[in-house]
């Protein structure tokens, strides 16, 4: 584990001559600088992974909208327990440990609506202790700020004229609410977000729930100090917004952000200091986004033969000579597990 990044992402492949109903899910383990991935065998596509804050090589990892959720050991490369949730529920595909690791958060909704909570387990029994609510429906993506005193998620909300989508911030100790920020454009849902150092957020989404999904997607901001803003300029990039907007990182010392548009196949770039656009780059079908270990910039996966690129963060400029064909990561993310483990304080 001492190169200097290493890239998770679920993907599914079949082979040839094979039926859909024969489809393989793996959880890709790659080396950039190497060529081949370690492939773990799943029972479902991974969408998001959770670190465990005291053993990092423990990772939960979540399907989205199903019973798909397990334990993956990387120091065994192995799938080491499956973790269920109750018969009225799914996963929705992202879940969170407690700072201390005795707790692992899991957003999930109900079969029956839109509604959803968040589910609170033991982190190493997965036994179900409790539930919380996230003040909103359709509950995707959560994750924990201020030392994990606080959750936030997003909650995609129900169909024009219900519930509106939104992202909260909920106390973890008291379960109240504690802030509730809306889109400015209704015909959108929350999908996933981050977070700028300075308390700035950018939220990604798909439209909303009973819209076609060839509907347009989108994207907001809200600078630190400042209200949300649903982009919708400039007018022709705003177009290409076909379907979900998937995947966001911030790069936190030049505060871009960019956005993964798979449908519009291309990835847009924002400025986190004043909601400003910057730049389009065309990828075909880009999904996942993740920052490199040393901070110089974005690995995006792509494509029909699973690339993984890399874009600098000083030129915003793609490096073709970084590319990597055959990741297997096909999911809606990738993640950054060196970086990741150095920000919980580990030295690698």
């Amino acid at each position: 584990m001492s190169n200097k990044n290493l890239i998770l992402g679920g993907g599914q492949y079949l082979e040839p001559g094979r039926s859909a109903e024969e489809m393989h899910f793996v959880f890709s383990v790659l080396q950039p600088e190497s060529d081949q991935p370690t492939l773990i065998s799943t029972s479902f596509l991974p969408h998001a992974v959770a670190l465990k804050p005291d053993q990092p090589t423990t990772l939960a990892v979540f399907e989205k909208k199903g019973p798909g959720a397990c334990e993956i050991d990387l120091n065994s490369m192995t799938l080491t327990r499956v973790i269920e949730t109750v018969p009225e529920r799914h996963f929705y595909g992202h879940g969170a440990y407690s700072a201390d690791a005795g707790l692992l958060y899991c957003t999930e909704s109900y079969l029956d609506g839109f509604k959803g909570v968040i589910a609170v387990r033991d982190a190493d029994s997965h036994q179900l202790l409790g539930e919380f609510p996230t003040y909103g429906e359709e509950p995707h993506e959560c994750q924990l700020i201020d030392d994990g005193k606080v959750m936030v998620v997003t909650n995609g909300g129900g169909p024009l004229g219900g519930d509106a989508p939104c992202v909260t911030y909920i106390d973890v100790q008291t379960e109240k609410l504690l802030d509730r920020i809306e889109m400015t454009n209704e015909r959108i849902n929350t999908g996933h977000f981050a977070l700028d150092e300075d308390g700035g957020l950018i939220v990604v989404s798909a439209p909303r729930a009973g819209l076609e999904l060839t509907d347009n997607g989108g994207v907001s901001i809200k600078p630190a100090g400042a209200p949300m803003v649903s982009k919708t300029e400039p007018a022709d990039v705003v177009a290409r917004m076909k379907g979900e907007a998937l995947s966001v990182a911030i790069h936190q010392g030049s505060r871009v952000a960019a956005v993964a548009h798979p449908d519009g196949d291309m990835v847009t770039l924002w400025s986190m200091a004043d909601g400003r656009f910057i730049k389009v780059m065309d990828f075909p079908r880009p999904r996942g986004i993740c920052l490199d270990t040393e901070d110089t910039g974005f690995f995006i996966s792509y494509g029909s033969d699973t690339r993984l690129g890399f874009v600098h963060a000083e030129t915003l400029e793609a490096d073709e000579s970084r590319v990597r064909v055959n990741t297997y990561q096909s999911g809606s993310h990738v993640f950054n597990w060196i970086r990741d483990t150095q920000n919980l304080g580990f030295e690698l």
